[in-house]
């Protein structure tokens, strides 16, 4: 329970009135060693000590090397506090915790002060395949006048092919799996409903669903109006309009997602990347 100043001061009168520390300390629900702390600060001044926000222990100001290092880190990484302080650990020798890290961030306007609602944690399942290539998530996003094609493998995170164009096409969905093809043999592709993945009319020839019937692959397509079935595409495509802009080329953008950037959804013990889970999780033949 805080211990909020009416609190404070209906605990100190209580006390006044010649009630035990036990009888006082519930009123505001705290521990007796507490309430105790708390009169001794009032005897030795007379006044109700100050609480809130300005009353803890001063903040210690960023040394020159914190900010080097955490501003270097981010550059390179472009991930989050936590992450940060594990790759810092590791590449750097130094440790910085993930706290401080956030505050240097937004220091540097890197990152924004976080709401109630970014502390919460949230209870997740994840439903992953077991290996590398089993399936694929593909879909087409609009980004800032650029029409955006992924081919992420499910296991790994892998991406497997980027296409930037100026439309959505049936061919460039086709050559983006020509270029994912080239990691190995894919078994499922999921996809939505779109026009380039299927036929307008059911049951109709769908030259997209022909491609993937001759190399063999099944296509599974995701129930209407529910973007969660394909949400790993979807979560990727944050990825793409945060991160995007920071690099000149989409292949150093590739590279920085799949070799540099450590995923969470992996085995982040190691700060695995996608390109590591991968080859981790190739099936053996």
């Amino acid at each position: 329970m805080k211990l909020t100043r009416s609190k404070l001061t209906e605990t100190l009168r209580r006390l006044g009135d010649g009630k035990t520390v036990y009888q006082a300390r519930k009123v505001a629900k705290v521990s007796v060693r507490r309430v105790y702390q708390v009169k001794e600060a009032f005897d030795k001044t007379g006044e109700v000590p100050d609480i809130g926000k300005l009353a803890g222990r001063p903040r210690k100001p960023f040394d020159e090397w914190e900010i080097i290092t955490v501003k270097e880190a981010y550059k390179k990484y472009r991930v989050s506090a936590d992450t940060l302080e594990r790759l810092i650990d590791r590449d750097y020798k130094k440790h910085i915790g993930h706290n401080r890290i956030h505050q240097i961030l937004v220091f540097l306007g890197y990152a924004k002060k976080k709401t109630y609602k970014d502390k919460r944690k949230k209870n997740w399942i994840r439903y992953e395949r077991r290996h590398s290539l089993t399936a694929v998530h593909i879909d087409w996003h609009y980004f800032k006048g650029t029409w955006v094609f992924g081919v992420e493998d499910d296991a790994s995170r892998k991406l497997l092919a980027l296409i930037e164009s100026e439309k959505e096409s049936t061919d460039n969905s086709i050559l983006g799996m020509e270029l994912a093809l080239k990691h190995g043999k894919i078994r499922q592709c999921i996809s939505d409903h779109g026009s380039t993945f299927t036929s307008n009319f059911v049951d109709a020839y769908s030259r997209f669903k022909e491609y993937l019937k001759f190399k063999g692959i099944k296509p599974t397509l995701t129930k209407i109006k529910h973007p969660q079935s394909n949400g790993k595409i979807e979560k990727w495509f944050e990825c793409y309009d945060r991160n995007r802009e920071a690099y000149e080329t989409k292949e150093e953008f590739m590279y920085w997602y799949n070799d540099l950037k450590p995923h969470k959804s992996l085995n982040f013990d190691i700060l695995e990347t996608p390109s590591q889970a991968f080859i981790r999780k190739l099936r053996k033949c």
